[in-house]
């Protein structure tokens, strides 16, 4: 089985750390998205990670080789954006035979049994239940649990059963040739060529679909939902640190390296490696790589790798590499 993993987006909806910082290596509760979803992987009996990757995709592929030097991985750049189907058929080519393959986006945290997932008899799709199913993908099913019918981020829901991002096929060839049969016929939704507009098509020729339940998902792809992802995180990885002269509120995240000086941190704040707090107040906040926050007080914010924030009180979201210095 590979694991298929896109992570080409351009992650818009978290700009403007996304214009110089990939979105799957922004950090929650102190490490990469990419890495939580990985690390839940690892466990799996697998052949290959393959990573789709285009907008600033050199950053991830630098990151994985360092940090996971024992994985077989390879990384395949999408050129063109033309939805989630189009994606995944970048990487026809790592199938040389036929065998399983694991779908896992790459902007999301999750927790499922991913194992009996992938040891099934049928093809898999990881369901939740939400409010508002119209931002979605959505199944219906029958009382066996068998997809009946899927529907991309229709405007009026039949069910609440969300599509999470995690899929598990028999057969990459089948779902290849799918792929093939709707970017042929130019069969599209909303523009693009999707997934579930393949899978519908597998269905139609004879393929089951059956869902499995996601307990756990949570959404990154926006600063309130990655700061409330960072503070779920964070209650179960948080450390409890101290730090003398300055009080720390747990649960907190502090990296290596990291100076802090006169300040309060926490509760629900992640401080990655190298950065600098002094005379601060920082509350349920998320701070880059080396960033410098001095005589300032934060609360629900996001602060970019190498951001530098003096003498600021308000609530921030700051891009890699920015400065900002308040005087009156």
């Amino acid at each position: 089985m590979k694991i298929i993993m896109p992570v080409a987006g351009k992650g818009t909806r978290l700009r403007p750390h996304t214009h110089a910082i990939p979105k799957a290596l922004i950090r929650v509760a102190g490490k990469p998205i990419i890495s939580h979803i990985i690390e839940q992987l690892l466990g799996l009996n697998y052949s290959e990670f393959i990573f789709i990757i285009g907008h600033l995709g050199d950053q991830i592929r630098d990151y994985l080789e360092y940090k996971y030097p024992n994985v077989n991985m390879k990384f395949i750049r999408q050129r063109e954006y033309k939805g989630l189907g189009h994606a995944i058929y970048q990487s026809k080519s790592a199938f040389k035979e036929d065998e399983p393959m694991l779908v896992v986006l790459g902007d999301i945290i999750f927790s499922a049994d991913v194992v009996s997932a992938a040891e099934s008899d049928y093809n898999m799709v990881g369901v939740m239940e939400v409010e508002d199913a119209r931002k979605f993908g959505i199944v219906m099913v029958d009382k066996n649990d068998m997809v009946t019918n899927m529907i991309e981020k229709p405007d009026n829901p039949p069910t609440n059963l969300a599509i999470t991002g995690l899929y598990y096929f028999k057969s990459a060839h089948t779902l290849f040739t799918s792929i093939e049969y709707i970017i042929q016929e130019k069969i599209k939704t909303r523009n693009e060529y999707q997934l579930t507009d393949a899978m519908k098509n597998m269905m139609y020729g004879g393929e089951k679909f059956r869902i499995f339940r996601v307990p756990e998902w949570y959404d990154c792809g926006a600063k309130d939902s990655l700061l409330e992802t960072n503070e779920i995180m964070l209650a179960r990885y948080g450390t409890n640190d101290s730090v003398y002269g300055s009080i720390i509120v747990p649960p907190v995240f502090i990296g290596n390296n990291v100076i802090i000086e006169n300040s309060i941190i926490g509760p629900n704040v992640s401080v990655s490696e190298d950065s600098v707090i002094r005379n601060s107040i920082v509350k349920s906040s998320i701070l880059g790589v080396g960033a410098t926050v001095e005589n300032t007080i934060l609360e629900r914010s996001l602060i970019g790798d190498y951001a530098y924030l003096h003498q600021a009180s308000v609530e921030f979201n700051i891009g890699p590499d920015s400065e900002i210095i308040y005087t009156k």
